[in-house]
C-alpha cells in the first residue's frame, strides 16, 4: 500500500503544492466577498472615496483569485 502511494506521489510531485496554495484562492475570494459588503456600505452611507477605494481593492482581489485558480498565478 504504501509502494503504491509513493509511486503516485512520484507520478504526481506538484499535487501537494498545489493542495498548499489552494487555501489562499479561498481567502481571496473571501477577502473579495468581505470587499464587496464593504463597498456596498460605504455606497450607502455616501462615502465617495472609501466606496471606490474598496471598489479597487474588491476587484483586485477577485481578479487575483480567478488568475490564481486557473493557474496564471502559480
Amino acid at each position: 500500500m504504501l509502494n503504491e502511494l509513493a509511486t503516485v506521489a512520484a507520478a504526481f510531485p506538484l499535487a501537494e503544492e498545489e493542495r498548499r496554495s489552494d487555501w489562499l484562492v479561498y481567502l481571496l475570494f473571501i477577502a473579495a466577498g468581505l470587499l464587496t459588503g464593504g463597498t456596498w456600505s460605504a455606497y450607502q452611507a455616501g462615502h465617495k472615496l472609501i466606496t471606490i477605494i474598496l471598489a479597487v481593492l474588491a476587484a483586485v482581489a477577485l481578479v487575483a483569485a480567478v488568475m490564481w485558480l486557473m493557474g496564471v498565478m502559480t
